[in-house]
């Protein structure tokens, strides 16, 4: 898009307190996936920079999982900061959803979300790992092998916000002003 899109303005604050809003009513443990820049320090949260520069998403689940790792932590959830439509009661159906499974994720008509999911540690980290040393970068072939459950939920929850026009959709009060199609070059 061209624009940090987790400082965009949205409902009184920023994209990414919105999307720190909606973690936190599943888990008062947040962190803040800054990608390859250290970046997002006053947000109040810890901030953990991708190990791996041009890896895209997957470099920072490696960098969750493997900061969950080393803090002994079992499961992390995970939530794309340009989903603001997420309904917050999806999380912890998700973290549920790893009693019977390695991964949760929200699935709608257009198919999977991975960038709304949820991670057992242990399980995930080697497969994000392998993926990674072998240039496998999207993050659906590096959970091949893991046992994946899935949550279905409406699509027009997960308006992507992945171009000025798409962010136009979404006004500032968070709803949805127009239908949105999941194709052309922003998808």
């Amino acid at each position: 898009m061209g624009l940090d899109k987790a400082l965009l303005p949205y409902r009184g604050g920023t994209l990414l307190e919105h999307a720190m809003g909606i973690v936190r009513e599943a888990t008062a443990d947040v962190v803040i996936l800054s990608g390859p820049r250290r970046r997002y320090l006053d947000f109040g949260a810890p901030v953990i920079e991708d190990p791996i520069c041009g890896a895209g998403p997957l470099a920072g689940l490696y960098a969750a999982l493997t900061s969950a790792a080393a803090a002994d932590v079992d499961r992390i959830l995970w939530l794309a900061v340009d989903l603001p439509l997420v309904p917050p009661h999806l999380l912890p159906r998700l973290v549920d959803a790893l009693d019977c499974a390695d991964v949760a994720m929200a699935r709608t008509e257009h198919g999977l979300e991975p960038m709304c999911a949820a991670f057992r540690t242990t399980p995930a980290i080697e497969n994000v790992r392998q993926a990674l040393l072998t240039a496998r970068l999207k993050l659906i072939s590096a959970l091949e092998g893991l046992r994946i459950e899935t949550i279905d939920v409406d699509a027009h929850h997960f308006a992507n916000l992945n171009s000025p026009a798409d962010y136009a959709l979404t006004d500032a009060v968070g709803s949805l002003q127009s239908a949105k199609t999941r194709t052309g070059p922003w998808r």
